[in-house]
């Protein structure tokens, strides 16, 4: 009878230990204060894992916060993730932080044009003008023919990285770069996301000397770079875990590409504490 019930107990010991050993998902609870729509391929990370049967019993939530909430919410620990740009982070911040993505507002001309610069100063008066002609900034006489870009998805706009309200008359707006690019003549001035290929009768102009470029963009260096973090305190969840490993993919490159964005790798991101 002592073998029967330590053979029963010993079973029930067991299964203690193999139930400790799958650790719950936990939850998967972001706050993004990333502003605009450009990061929404994160949203649809999380949308994929909230509908995975493997965190079935996860706890999920979404939503679009202020900085201010956001650094709120992670500290009451009410979200686990937070995404900011990286100038909206506090200095005192002592959690950690993963550099995920940037983007950058590059202006595009053509070699017809013998603009060779422009200062950001410049840039935002020639966005907001009336009718700017291209006499103060290059010599020539004749009107700026201003093309914007206006994504359904990505939510790419130009006053993000200018930092004034922008005139919507006088500008022609696309909803494609291919399709901007047919339009450009050495009258031209295109406002866009960066792209590491463009065609060869397109140039990328220098903002306050400094030229875009993936290096630039991702270090800060160019002027009108947004560089997007995720933050977080203490041991993530195992579903958080998955999250940060999903965005990293090749699949989600390819998502954030679509928005303009440059999806930053570990090597070139990093972790920090």
């Amino acid at each position: 009878m002592k073998i029967f019930f330590r053979t029963i107990w010993f079973f029930i010991f067991c299964a203690a230990l193999a139930v400790q050993a799958v650790e719950p998902p936990g939850t998967l609870r972001i706050g993004d204060a990333s502003g605009g729509n450009s990061l929404a391929f994160l949203r649809h990370a999380w949308l994929k894992l909230s509908t995975d049967k493997r965190f079935s019993d996860g706890e999920f939530s979404y939503a679009s916060l202020t900085p201010e909430q956001a650094l709120k919410k992670l500290d009451s620990k009410e979200v686990d993730l937070i995404i900011l740009e990286k100038r909206d982070i506090p200095e005192k911040f002592s959690g950690k932080r993963k550099l995920i993505a940037a983007e950058a507002l590059v202006c595009y001309t053509t070699f017809g044009n013998p603009l060779t610069k422009l200062s950001l100063a410049q840039l935002k008066e020639i966005w907001s003008g009336v009718r700017p002609e291209w006499k103060k900034y290059n010599g020539e006489f004749n009107t700026i023919h201003r093309i914007g870009l206006t994504f359904d998805r990505g939510g790419f706009v130009e006053g993000r990285f200018l930092g004034t309200p922008l005139r919507t008359e006088g500008v022609f707006r696309c909803k494609d770069i291919k399709r901007a690019w047919l339009f450009c003549t050495p009258s031209a001035l295109i406002c866009a996301p960066f792209y590491e290929n463009v065609p060869g009768l397109i140039l990328p102009v220098p903002i306050d000397g400094i030229t875009p470029g993936k290096e630039s963009i991702i270090s800060g260096k160019y002027p009108l770079s947004l560089r997007y973090e995720i933050l977080f305190n203490g041991k993530l969840t195992p579903v958080s875990e998955e999250f940060l490993k999903l965005i990293a993919s090749p699949e989600y490159a390819e998502l954030s590409r679509e928005s303009g964005l440059l999806l930053i790798s570990n090597a070139e991101g990093g972790m920090s504490k």
